[in-house]
């Protein structure tokens, strides 16, 4: 098995330092970096000081030249299914940013090139990583009987004016959804379980003129069992808070957690780690998991044990959100 990977790098958007730092940290080798913009290239390479590193505006032909060992997708959520098909293809080793796809017929086609591929595919929810959230999913481990999450954010009209694709159905694929509070989402069903109808309702509130898509979303999805989980997110706040989910156990305790505590009936208090202060490598509000995800991908390649969070995984939350964009205010059953 191979200790080390050579590792090319697509998109150098705002995301993409994340992945950087996270690769060197895990000892893996940067070989390459691909962007249709060159300038933002350049202004990656001078950044991180990555000397003399090749770079494309060709994403075919990078993996042709370099051929690396693996490939991060950092690109707009478009670009995402043919990338990963075009990686897999050539037996490159893919990780992800989320979302999967932007539609179901997307998930079908990777479901497809995975089946077909000698490689792995991970995908950046790298939120199960952060040590709270860890710690709310063993606490939950005996069931959950209800719970709810929000996601208040900003998004003003300079952070869509940076990115054509950006706040467009055909590009991004939706809004604050599928872009921004995808990852609770994913945390909330990943602990809670996956539910079986949704009803939700989406809206453009303060940037109508501007976007295409929703900046606010609520959800109210149903389990089995009777279970009730309710969700809304907005990117229309005037400041970024930190993202929090609230859970009635089959305990009946109460847990409340972010990314940087977790409280138990109010009384307790546990940050879920050994106290050290960790270093952030982007914003405060996404956390610090995209260290130990990568390393940890990292990790089971060269062990050539699966990812645990491959195609299998992380269609759920998509599934969940190409629901929500479908129900319309309708209460609809989840296909999976």
């Amino acid at each position: 098995m191979k200790n080390s990977f050579r590792v090319a790098l697509v998109g150098c958007g705002a995301i993409s330092g994340n992945h950087i730092k996270a690769i060197l940290a895990a000892g893996q080798t940067l070989c390459a970096l691909c962007d249709v913009d060159l300038s933002r290239i350049q202004a990656t390479l001078e950044k991180y000081a990555l000397d003399s590193l090749p770079c494309y505006t060709d994403y075919v032909e990078l993996l042709q030249r370099e051929q690396p060992d693996a490939v991060h997708i950092c690109t707009p959520h478009d670009l995402h299914v043919p990338m990963i098909i075009e990686a897999l293809k050539h037996g490159i080793h893919v990780l992800c940013e989320k979302p999967l796809c932007i539609s179901l017929d997307g998930l079908d086609a990777l479901k497809k090139a995975v089946a077909s591929s000698t490689a792995q595919l991970g995908v950046c929810f790298q939120n199960r990583y952060e040590p709270t959230m860890l710690r709310l999913k063993e606490l939950a481990k005996d069931g959950v009987r209800g719970g709810y999450a929000t996601v208040v954010w900003k998004r003003d009209e300079a952070y869509y004016r940076s990115g054509a694709w950006r706040g467009t159905w055909k590009h991004e694929g939706g809004g604050v959804m599928i872009n921004q509070a995808i990852h609770t989402l994913d945390i909330l069903q990943w602990v809670c379980g996956f539910p079986t109808h949704v009803t939700a309702h989406l809206s453009n509130d303060h940037l109508q003129d501007v976007i295409e898509v929703e900046d606010t979303a609520t959800a109210m999805f149903e389990g089995a069992d009777g279970q009730k989980l309710h969700f809304f997110a907005t990117t229309a706040a005037s400041t970024d808070f930190p993202v929090q989910l609230n859970l009635c156990l089959a305990s009946g305790e109460v847990v409340s957690a972010t990314n940087d505590m977790l409280l138990i009936n109010t009384g307790k208090r546990s940050t879920g780690s050994t106290g050290e202060a960790e270093e952030l490598i982007g914003k405060s509000v996404w956390g610090t998991g995209h260290k130990r995800l990568i390393a940890d991908f990292y990790a089971h390649l060269r062990a050539g044990t699966p990812f645990p969070i491959g195609l299998e995984e992380a269609e759920k939350v998509n599934r969940l959100v190409l629901a929500m964009y479908q129900s319309q205010g309708k209460r609809i059953e989840i296909p999976m």
